[in-house]
């Protein structure tokens, strides 16, 4: 059951989204089953047309929400407030209420019910430049896993859902460290989708604890928070600051695939 301020949301967020630009790429498949040469075929596309749908978004959001985004933590809060209220409605979901895939896959394409994603996908273009503009060394690649943890990317080569070849953020001075706005403004919209959008989901939110409801709603923000510190060395790290190196990336390499295969076990 919807809410009836949900309803009036709904419905802004749907006349809003006529004819929102679609995101085009010219491989619509799950990128971790593209080869790399496709793969970076759309990476390049997602660079030729990167700042001006950053810039198109921006402008829908001043016209019909009265939202202005600044490249800096205040303009993260202010997405990060939007989202609250609209995010969890960028998202198709099931007769049972679970997320459909499409974001990931493109299919059904991003078109009618589903032009929601074009405005999931340039929030995390949106939230990638803020950090960009932040860390200046950060910069956006089709791949930072595979040369830094091959073990690693062999299992998400295998795992659907990961954003795996979808572009990302590298540049950080942990070897290891990256960053993937893409695929975290769709786990903040499925926290939204699943906790603000019906009277069970509100029922749910409302029972948590306090701290854990700051903590959902503010989901973006502490994920931009973080990487600044990640990118400025604020997180400290007994590993990288007891091991060479090499067996720093070794080790991480290590857990990391260990951690996804017994993920893979248990779905």
């Amino acid at each position: 059951m919807i809410l009836p301020h949900q309803w009036l949301r709904k419905w802004r967020l749907r006349r809003a989204l006529r004819g929102y630009p679609l995101y085009d790429p010219p491989h619509k498949v799950e990128e971790y089953l593209l080869s790399q040469e496709k793969a970076v075929e759309n990476f390049d596309y997602f660079m030729r047309v990167r700042q001006q749908r950053t810039a198109h978004f921006q402008q829908w959001l001043r016209r019909y929400f009265r939202v202005a985004i600044t490249p800096d933590e205040k303009g993260v809060k202010a997405l990060n407030r939007w989202g609250n209220k609209y995010a969890g409605f960028l998202l198709v979901t099931g007769p049972s209420a679970n997320v459909r895939s499409s974001y990931f896959t493109y299919d059904p394409p991003w078109t009618g019910n589903n032009a929601g994603y074009n405005v999931l996908f340039d929030m995390g273009i949106t939230l990638g430049d803020i950090m960009i503009a932040q860390c200046p060394k950060l910069h956006w690649v089709v791949d930072p896993v595979s040369a830094v943890l091959p073990r690693t990317a062999k299992m998400l080569k295998r795992s659907p859902g990961m954003s795996f070849q979808r572009p990302a953020l590298t540049g950080f001075n942990d070897p290891v460290n990256s960053a993937s706005p893409l695929h975290s403004v769709w786990g903040f919209a499925h926290q939204m989708s699943r906790y603000t959008t019906t009277l069970a989901g509100l029922q749910r939110y409302l029972s948590d604890p306090r701290p854990l409801r700051r903590f959902i709603r503010d989901e973006m923000l502490n994920g931009f928070n973080a990487v600044i510190r990640g990118y400025r060395g604020r997180e400290p790290n007994e590993f990288r600051d007891t091991m060479s190196r090499e067996d720093y990336i070794a080790f991480v390499d290590e857990m990391e695939s260990k951690d996804g295969e017994e993920e893979e076990k248990d779905s």
